[in-house]
């Protein structure tokens, strides 16, 4: 009788212990900037870039975010967890606080181990309407170092400028780069290749993204030399950068090196295996060493991803008929 009675009130003890330190843990979770999670928490960057990524944002952040311009506060944090819950309704209140824009896009998870199904559909909404951002945003999630990373990955892939995630020169340098990457942009849709290139030559820093455009708007003019100059500098700051293997791939192609063009494109598709351009670019080398039947079948691989692409059904087309 005196076991049972012993072992009623251990199991009430370790009831109460669990229920207990449960509660402790869910107190924690309230409050991010605490001693208990700041170690853990990814830095608040130094510099306030277009797209700035971080943790939750506390009293003192969106202060400093504030005076810097930010304008956009972008939230992954899910109100499905009872904690993010009453998290998500302490910072929209600051963000109106602050007169910013709030948004959420939930993606629940814990240590990148994804909750819901819809994890991957929220993190394309929250792709797409980062792809159209024209004012500097505060992306977050928890931690910052895994649902926001995932977020910036996507947006890379998507063609988001990395500068749009790293400051380099001076602050005044960095915003004079962005404007003029966004109006060479606009030039380069409307096929102004010159005035791209007239656009971006004040531009004295390192950047990828400028190296890109101009490759691209000096090869659509036929300067292919300049084009490869371009895109080896781009590549000079980001060896692994996709869209620079991609330009200097398709430059091989026009100097008639269809093995050298192959490197770079293998190079992207060892990074991206769905990306249309290289893949394109890939199928195009092996029409030019009469290898048909795997031209064909990148061409089809093409179509797969995107069946209106008519550049490349008449690819296709040429290499059957030959």
């Amino acid at each position: 009788m005196k076991r049972i009675r012993r072992l009623k009130i251990f199991l009430a003890l370790l009831a109460a212990v669990v229920v207990g330190g449960g509660c402790i843990g869910y107190i924690i979770l309230l409050y991010p900037g605490s001693v208990f999670v700041r170690w853990a928490q990814a830095a608040l960057p130094e510099r306030v870039t277009m797209i700035t990524l971080g943790p939750y944002p506390e009293d003192a952040d969106f202060l400093r975010l504030k005076r810097e311009g930010v304008k956009v506060i972008v939230s992954t944090l899910d109100p499905r967890l009872p904690y993010e819950r009453e998290l998500l309704d302490r910072e929209q209140t600051e963000a109106a606080r602050y007169g910013m824009t709030f948004r959420d896009f939930p993606m629940a998870s814990i240590f990148d181990e994804k909750i819901f199904p819809d994890y991957l559909e929220n993190q394309q909404k929250a792709v797409a309407y980062l792809k159209t951002i024209t004012v500097p945003v505060y992306v977050h999630c928890y931690l910052g170092k895994h649902r926001t990373l995932h977020v910036r990955d996507a947006l890379l892939k998507a063609g988001v400028p990395k500068s749009y995630f790293t400051a380099t020169g001076s602050s005044r340098e960095y915003w004079d780069l962005l404007n003029r990457l966004k109006e060479a942009r606009e030039e380069f849709d409307k096929d102004d290749f010159a005035g791209v290139l007239q656009t971006l030559e004040p531009v004295k820093v390192k950047d990828v993204d400028a190296s890109n455009l101009r490759g691209w708007s000096h090869y659509r003019l036929g300067l292919i030399d300049e084009a490869v100059n371009d895109f080896q500098e781009g590549l000079a700051e980001d060896p692994t950068n996709p869209r620079n293997l991609t330009g200097l791939g398709y430059c091989y192609l026009r100097y008639g090196q269809p093995v050298t063009a192959q490197r770079q494109f293998s190079r992207v598709l060892d990074q991206f295996p769905d990306d249309e351009s290289a893949l394109t670019g890939m199928g195009l080398a092996y029409l030019r060493l009469e290898n048909r039947a795997q031209a064909v079948k990148i061409f089809h691989q093409v179509l797969a991803l995107d069946p209106n692409n008519s550049e490349v059904k008449g690819f296709l087309d040429d290499s059957q008929s030959r």
